[in-house]
């Protein structure tokens, strides 16, 4: 039972890292894109600023936000599952 949780860990937190990575990188392009220089920076310097970015710019940047949000959930669910599992 337990190698069950560690392969869904497994996966929901490297997905869930992949899909905010790739959405952050989208966010400061599509940021840079429309000339908003401090946000793209200040994206691409640290990632968790396109949370704000996508929820503020939702229509220029609802395709990266959906990556960011769900990337955001997946590794919420998957630190609820460590918490869970003792782990941290």
């Amino acid at each position: 039972m337990i190698q069950y949780i560690v392969i869904a860990t497994l996966l929901t937190g490297s997905i869930g890292l992949m899909l905010f990575v790739i959405g952050s990188i989208f966010s400061a392009v599509v940021a840079l894109g429309n000339k908003q220089h401090l946000f793209g920076w200040s994206i691409i310097l640290f990632l968790p600023i396109s949370l704000i970015y996508c929820a503020k710019h939702w229509d220029i940047a609802s395709y990266s936000g959906k990556m960011v949000y769900s990337g955001a959930g997946l590794l919420s669910l998957t630190a609820i599952i460590l918490k869970i599992g003792g782990v941290i």
